[in-house]
């Protein structure tokens, strides 16, 4: 018996059979448990890195192992393909945008299968297609009529180069994390969803969530969800013959 392992033989062997009879195609079955497994969607930068390789082998191992268990897996793959750095990346290579992202979409996609990912490639989206974004405009439209969506002017963290803002978590000791540019503060009009409406009924679940969770992730979506303590005070000021409100708060950990 020859012990040695041949991936080039063994791995193409089996991921052509998995593709042929659409093994982990999944469908309607309600003999059996449902079980919804979906890591983070890749932004299509061109090729994927052990970040990647790192992130969706414990989902494939989550899904397998569910599989196993009797359940009855949904795990899809999608691209993260809009904005600013796919279209500045595509610019500097003088290549339109909508040819680089499918491009590297394309390569991307070659690169997992022959990781054997057991993803259901019939459910395979990308954010840029017309049928998804609709409904992600649709649904941010009955935010805006709900009163959850609104426009605000705020201070952001803004990076020249990628000409973007950026999160507080995407910049790196003063610069942008992308490209190393230094990131300024800009005054800019902006859509904010209101979450703080929700505030108590987060924070509850995620009281549910101490038992696998460890404790530093767990306190950073305390903190992301953002609750704050105060009380609105009157402030008689000359001249206005009206007080003027200010709402101190306790501030957050």
């Amino acid at each position: 018996m020859d012990l040695k392992y041949f991936p080039q033989e063994i791995e193409v062997k089996w991921q052509k059979k998995w593709a042929d009879e659409k093994t982990f195609k999944v469908g309607e079955d309600k003999s059996r448990p449902k079980y919804y497994v979906l890591e983070m969607f890749p932004y299509p930068s061109g090729k994927i890195h052990m970040g990647h390789v790192r992130n969706y082998t414990i989902g494939d191992v989550v899904a397998r192992y569910k599989r196993m268990r009797g359940f009855n897996v949904l795990h899809p793959m999608g691209w993260d393909a809009f904005g600013m750095p796919a279209e500045n990346a595509a610019i500097e290579r003088g290549v339109h945008p909508a040819k680089w992202t499918r491009e590297n979409m394309a390569y991307m996609r070659g690169q997992l299968k022959r990781m054997g990912f057991s993803y259901d490639w019939d459910r395979e989206l990308a954010t840029c297609d017309a049928d998804y974004y609709r409904w992600e405009q649709w649904l941010f439209l009955k935010m805006v009529e709900k009163g959850i969506a609104y426009r605000k002017k705020t201070s952001v963290n803004w990076c020249e180069k990628c000409a973007t803002v950026l999160a507080n978590e995407q910049v790196e000791q003063g610069e942008c994390w992308r490209c190393s540019t230094p990131v300024i503060q800009k005054d800019l009009y902006g859509w904010f969803l209101a979450i703080t409406n929700y505030a108590e009924e987060l924070l509850e679940c995620i009281e549910g969530l101490k038992e696998g969770w460890p404790d530093n992730v767990l306190l950073s979506q305390k903190n992301w969800i953002g609750k704050s303590y105060g009380s609105a005070v009157d402030f008689p000021v000359g001249g206005w013959g009206r007080g003027k409100e200010g709402v101190p708060h306790r501030p957050r950990p």
